[in-house]
């Protein structure tokens, strides 16, 4: 593993992350004008109580959890930061299994994507969705007595450099304790295949994600070598135009996908939807793809949690289900005839008009 040590100055880490404050599209605030008014629950019912709890990342009602999941939380004690955790099981195949480690967005908890823990799951990969303290669901619920103004002022404040350092270090923590409980815990005792670990993302997470895969910071690096593949849904792309795109993400050697939309623009402004294949662009590794949906937004990629499904969402649901598992087939198990469709022509096919698919 790569050593990773915490600058003793967080203010040459600032002057990237700070500005992301323009540049992250939430998961809690796809449209905060309409779902986000005082006193009324995210879907224009309820109160104001319910919809917090469902943020907080509470499972909704008295739905059953599927027999595949475990809700735990992990306990840094170096940093005493408690992480909520939720483990998806794979279902089929034998261990030990792929790790594939998922980041929320900003505002987002555990509950992120349930349709890619789901279906990875379903496939034969071990899923640890993570919830990232200060920049999770709290952060709605401070925001949500403010109206629309207040929830903003209170995401840009969450947008800030030490909270996506933590970010960092808690995927760091996360894979040290996956090495620790496949001898300990019985859940997970001889079920991870610690060479074949994955890292994905969602807007914030994504950034995350690329900060594990070894994007350049102006403080260094904060890549953790025991990840082998990446995966970037609506990465924040901060200064677009002002800087060398080789520079920031050339620097990343590991295999990654990257995917977006026509419509993944920012709600609280700075990232434009031409705008997120920058990191695609500025990596010069092999076994690199980009997949841009046409009308897709930013939230069907986090499994839009808060709002109503918009028409399309369950088709692009599942195409990112299907080329993601693919690639993490291809990147994790060395499978060949995954790379090959990725590769050749097969993905392609299958996206048809639905997304422009590329690959390097």
């Amino acid at each position: 593993m790569q050593k990773v040590t915490r600058p003793k100055s967080l203010a040459a880490l600032f002057l990237l992350p700070l500005a992301l404050s323009g540049a992250l599209w939430t998961d809690a605030c796809a449209q905060p004008a309409q779902q986000m008014q005082p006193g009324r629950g995210l879907r224009g019912g309820g109160d104001r109580a319910a919809a917090i709890k469902a943020l907080l990342g509470s499972r909704k009602g008295n739905a059953p959890v599927p027999a595949n999941v475990v809700y735990e939380d992990w306990l840094n004690t170096k940093s005493n930061r408690k992480l909520p955790v939720k483990i998806y099981l794979p279902t089929v195949g034998q261990a030990p299994y792929p790790l594939v480690i998922f980041s929320h967005g900003l505002g987002g908890s555990r509950e992120a994507a349930p349709y890619l823990g789901d279906y990875w799951s379903h496939h034969g990969f071990l899923c640890i969705f993570v919830q990232h303290p200060g920049s999770d669901t709290s952060v709605v619920q401070a925001g949500l007595g403010g109206g629309k103004e207040g929830l903003m002022a209170t995401m840009k404040e969450a947008a800030n450099g030490p909270n996506l350092l933590d970010r960092a270090f808690d995927v760091h923590f996360v894979i040290d304790e996956v090495e620790r409980r496949i001898h300990t815990d019985p859940k997970l005792k001889g079920q991870v295949q610690l060479s074949k670990i994955a890292v994905a993302g969602h807007s914030f997470g994504a950034g995350t994600a690329l900060a594990i895969a070894g994007q350049n910071f102006p403080v260094g690096k904060f890549a953790d070598d025991r990840v082998k593949a990446a995966i970037y849904l609506c990465p924040p792309v901060i200064g677009a135009g002002s800087f060398v795109p080789e520079q920031r993400y050339g620097g990343i050697h590991i295999p990654g996908l990257l995917m977006t939309g026509t419509e993944d623009n920012s709600p609280i402004g700075g990232t434009r939807a031409e705008d997120r294949r920058i990191p695609y662009d500025g990596m010069t590794a092999s076994h690199q793809y980009l997949v841009n949906f046409q009308g897709a937004d930013h939230g069907v990629f986090g499994g839009r949690a808060y709002r109503t499904p918009a028409a399309n969402d369950a088709k692009f649901q599942q195409m990112i289900a299907e080329v993601t598992t693919k690639f993490l087939d291809a990147t994790l198990n060395n499978d060949q005839a995954a790379a090959k469709w990725l590769d050749n022509g097969g993905a392609a096919k299958y996206l048809g008009n639905a997304a422009v698919f590329e690959h390097k």
